[in-house]
């Protein structure tokens, strides 16, 4: 996000004002001002809440510089803490400590919170991040032109108010410093200041009643963390009421526990809302709580068990220490102690089990994830031979830590490789440099080709590549005594998305050490057998060995051979398709992706890449994998990242996105096979009807919801992106893949004017229309197929709900229509009849429809903005109005 000139030197006084206030805490003397106010805010306890809104303030903005929510959020909470670094800067004046008396007297004066508000407003527009009404996006910008206007003003009479004052009490001489400035503005600067901020509350929480569910859940934690400022505005609010009517309050004494209460619910603000802003998915903030304190009553429980009875008995004969024993155990005190000694004794002697029990119960996946761990250590002597060894502890960390894959790959002698007995992942050279990395590194290896300090992106590209091409996030070397690699145990992202633990790391490097021993000792028994196979050749054992023996051919790993005419895909080694009898040509793809894929035919092409039909070797399922360009180990790692963003997003006309996948650069999105065939293969085959054509256009809008609530669009909507299965549910596909695909393709060469047809090439993103559309040179800055892009999207306008509303509505007409909107003459020609939104008007093509139906489509192809449908929801809205209409 680049921030405007005028902010950026806002932001630096701000910095300034609050580095100057630090040193007026410390080395200030009491200002005339200070006894006036000191009842209401203690002097040390204003260093608190500067802190907190500095630091949180700070860390929401140089965090989310790419984010504007968090950066807005941000520099409010900065502009926030300001207010209380009035009081320590005239007292720093007062004291005119290191020539900064008239520095810190300046910048008190500078009271850059008027700005608040128009910060907050511009947060209130972009969070949650849900599309909006264009009427509601209007009232969002008055709001904050509005707000922006006041800061200017207030800010400049607040200023020129001190440089009266300054100019008059200058003329006296002998007059302190710190007497020149009020302490603050007064109520009413305050009053307008809050009232704005309050108003763009009320706008975000109307709308949380449109938002969805998940972003309805954000404005509702972040409204909860805002409550945290409630105590304290209210007592200085009842206060200066108090005052004004000659009444004050009765105060308590400074450090009272109601000042300690109000003051920690106010610096909690810039970490609990934060947290709603920052988090895609945000926990239950009372669940949370009311588990904590569960969790806290029960450990001290189970200690007070031990701890209060045996305290309690020893008071009790501390201060009966001067009767005899039969008086001190006489009579009903003698059951009372007995029953109080049992507890005590045997709370004591089980509190480890107890202690253990409740961690279980309270953290039960890091708890079963320890104990499981631990136990490995110990199983792993007992196991006998490599492909035990190995089925034993991807199994048991897959039980523990539950990473998105766990595979263990041994040294083989014989061959020189680091391979795996189990065969789902690529060998490697045991004289690789990313070998011998392994092999000097003491602990686990994090795996992030994006970070330039990791030693794993000076590697060779190939090796990068075999990296992404495992998923592994995680790489624990298993070493010899003389310090030489046996092996290595290779772990993915955990499903949670969280990061390892270092107690994670700790037991891993435990495992590592013990299946060293156990390959020593079968690299010994390898090197000393006559036997004629390694154990590589031997068959994998358990359910789907046969995928696993077919996987460790030689043939897994190469390119497969592919029919030209059919698609069918068959080994390296085959000559000739046994379908069509035609010679085979080298595929794009292996036959087998090892332990994951094995790729059956092509069944489509298109401008992204092309499409097979395969079968997940693991759950047997029938999917659908779509082959992108070719990229560089650092971006197939951001694929990865982003296919996992676009596959946590599901709806009924979704096609799911199981994941990706990548082969030597070549990135593989996984999907849902649909069977049904795709839409533009049903307009080829006729026309559709008026209500089959609104229906699919209400599965597709819901489908654009909930996209759009994800913060995802899809950018290429067209008739061979939208499938069916084989009960005929339509599904939107390749969602997420323009997003995907964003940054990859600005140095790339494109198809030819002729080739532009509905399954053009996807093209970079537009940033200026400064030339001439003559040529490719244009469309190479466009992200989309021509024919879908809004006029927006050719004027170079920020992306937007609106690009894909506009492509959805080109698709509905042409489903009635039975052709293309967009077609024929060159590129000029096409480009400047979309731009200037020349829509063939429906009563002329086709006037044998209901006049319900070119009433919707006037308004979804409007060739101005504002007088489309703003979001998914109101497009949605539109077309049950048409159904109903209709059906009349």
């Amino acid at each position: 996000m680049r921030s405007q000139i005028w902010e950026r030197l806002l932001l630096a006084l701000v910095g300034l004002k609050l580095l100057v206030a630090l040193f007026g805490f410390f080395w200030g003397l009491p200002s005339s001002t200070d006894r006036a106010v000191a009842t209401i805010l203690p002097q040390l306890l204003l260093l608190l809440p500067l802190l907190s809104y500095a630091v949180g303030g700070g860390l929401l903005w140089a965090g989310g510089r790419g984010d504007r929510r968090s950066a807005h959020l941000g520099i409010a909470f900065l502009l926030l803490a300001t207010s209380f670094a009035n009081r320590p800067l005239l007292r720093l004046a007062t004291a005119e400590w290191g020539g900064l008396g008239l520095p810190a007297l300046v910048l008190s004066s500078l009271h850059v919170d008027a700005f608040l508000p128009y910060f907050f407003w511009r947060f209130v527009g972009e969070f949650p991040a849900s599309p909006v009404s264009r009427r509601l996006r209007r009232l969002v910008e008055a709001g904050a032109l509005a707000s922006l206007v006041l800061g200017v003003v207030l800010f400049a009479v607040e200023l020129g108010q001190f440089v009266l004052r300054l100019a008059v009490l200058l003329e006296q001489p002998g007059v302190p410093l710190g007497t020149v400035a009020p302490l603050k503005p007064s109520y009413l600067y305050y009053g307008l200041v809050l009232s704005l901020a309050t108003l763009a509350l009320a706008v975000l929480l109307g709308r949380a009643r449109t938002a969805p569910e998940e972003e309805r859940r954000r404005i509702w934690v972040f409204a909860a963390g805002l409550a945290g400022m409630a105590p304290l505005f209210l007592f200085i609010l009842a206060d200066a009421v108090a005052t004004w009517l000659a009444e004050p309050l009765p105060i308590p004494q400074p450090f009272h526990p109601l000042y300690v209460a109000m003051f920690l619910a106010f610096c909690s603000v810039p970490f609990t809302t934060g947290y709603a802003v920052l988090v895609t998915k945000v926990l239950n903030v009372r669940l949370i709580a009311r588990r904590a304190v569960q969790y806290a009553f029960a450990r001290y429980t189970a200690i007070g068990l031990a701890v209060v009875p045996l305290a309690a008995i020893s008071v009790y004969l501390y201060r009966q220490r001067e009767q005899r024993l039969e008086e001190i155990f006489s009579g009903t005190r003698l059951p009372l102690l007995v029953s109080a000694a049992i507890v005590g004794f045997s709370a004591l002697r089980y509190r480890k089990t107890l202690l253990d029990s409740i961690d279980r119960q309270f953290f039960r996946e890091q708890y079963d994830a320890r104990r499981i761990l631990t136990l490995l250590v110990e199983r792993i002597r007992a196991t006998n031979g490599v492909d035990d060894l190995s089925l034993l502890i991807t199994r048991e960390v897959d039980l523990a830590l539950h990473p998105e894959g766990v595979s263990l790959l041994a040294f083989d002698p014989r061959s020189g490789v680091l391979a795996d007995p189990r065969n789902r992942s690529r060998r490697l050279d045991i004289s690789s440099d990313l070998a011998n990395l392994i092999a000097a590194a003491s602990d686990p290896l994090t795996v992030d080709l994006e970070d330039a300090r990791s030693p794993l992106a000076k590697l060779p590209e190939k090796e990068r590549h075999w990296l992404v091409d495992s998923g592994y996030r995680l790489i624990v070397p298993i070493l010899a005594r003389d310090g030489s690699l046996l092996g290595l145990l290779g772990i993915g992202e955990k499903k949670s998305g969280l990061p390892f633990l270092k107690e994670d790391r700790q037991l891993l490097r435990a495992i590592a050490n013990s299946a060293a021993w156990a390959l020593e000792l079968e690299q010994s028994k390898s090197l000393g057998s006559s036997r004629s196979s390694s154990w590589q050749d031997s068959k994998g054992s358990g359910a789907g060995a046969a995928d696993s023996a077919e996987a460790s051919s030689p043939a897994a790993a190469e390119l497969a051979k592919e029919c030209p005419n059919c698609g069918r895909l068959y080994q390296a080694f085959t000559v000739f398709c046994s379908s069509c009898s035609r010679k085979l040509e080298a595929s794009h793809v292996p036959f087998v992706l090892p332990g994951k894929f094995r790729f059956e035919r092509r069944i489509g092409v298109g401008g992204m890449g092309i499409v097979y039909r395969g079968s997940d070797l693991s759950l047997g399922r029938p999917v659908a994998v779509k082959t992108l360009r070719r990229v560089s180990p650092e971006d197939a790692m951001r694929l990865r990242r982003e296919a996992r963003t676009a596959a946590a997003v599901s709806h009924p006309h979704l096609a799911p996105v199981y994941g990706m996948e990548t082969w030597q650069g070549t990135p593989m999105l996984v999907m849902e096979l649909l069977e049904g065939g795709t839409l533009s293969q049903k307009i080829e085959k006729g026309r559709l009807d008026p209500m089959e054509t609104v229906e699919l256009g209400l599965a597709m809008a819901e489908a654009l919801a909930q996209l759009h609530a994800a913060d995802i669009l899809h950018r290429d909507i067209k008739p061979s992106n939208i499938g069916y299965t084989r009960s005929g549910v339509p599904k939107l596909m390749d969602f997420g893949i323009a997003r995907v695909m964003f940054d990859l393709r600005r140095d790339t060469d494109f198809a030819t004017p002729a080739d532009l047809d509905e399954d053009s090439v996807l093209l970079p993103p537009t940033s200026l229309w400064n030339r001439t559309p003559t040529s490719l040179t244009v469309s190479r800055q466009l992200v989309g197929t021509l024919g879908y892009l809004s006029p927006e999207a050719l004027n170079g306008q920020p992306a937007d709900a609106s690009f894909d509303l506009w492509s959805l509505a080109v698709v509905l007409y042409e489903c009635l229509l039975g052709r293309k909107i967009f077609s024929g003459g060159d590129m000029q020609q096409l480009m400047n009849r979309i731009r200037h939104g020349r829509v063939p008007e429906f009563s002329q093509v086709l006037p044998e429809y209901e006049e319900a139906l070119g009433d919707f489509f006037r308004s979804a192809l409007h060739k101005t903005l504002s007088r489309r449908p703003a979001t998914a929801r109101e497009l949605k809205e539109r077309l049950a109005a048409t159904r109903s209409r209709l059906a009349a």
